[in-house]
Formats: C-alpha cells, sequence, structure tokens
C-alpha cells in the first residue's frame, strides 16, 4: 500500500512538472477551490499556463 502511494504521488508530480498547461490547471483548480470555484479557477490556469506552452 504504502509503496503504490508512493508511486501515485510521484507519477503525479512528474506529470504535473510536465508542461505548464497541466500545472496551471491544477495550481488554477486548488486557487479556485479555495475562493469557491473550482472550474472556472481551472479553466483560467489552464490557459494561462497554455499561453506559457506557447510562447516558451
Amino acid at each position: 500500500m504504502k509503496r503504490t502511494i508512493r508511486f501515485i504521488a510521484t507519477a503525479t508530480l512528474l506529470l504535473v512538472a510536465a508542461c505548464a498547461t497541466v500545472t496551471g490547471t491544477v495550481v488554477g483548480a486548488g486557487i479556485g477551490a479555495i475562493a469557491g470555484d473550482t472550474s472556472t479557477g481551472a479553466i483560467i490556469g489552464g490557459s494561462v499556463g497554455a499561453m506559457v506552452d506557447i510562447i516558451d
């Protein structure tokens, strides 16, 4: 069980570090959850992350 949790945490960390779109979506969803609207936060974060991916 402990090994499975460690694997999932590592895989998630690598996925989040892979591209700015995914990172922006995760961070935006977290901020949106605090503000009370997770989906809007995820949309805004993903859009900003996509712009960063496109520009870089």
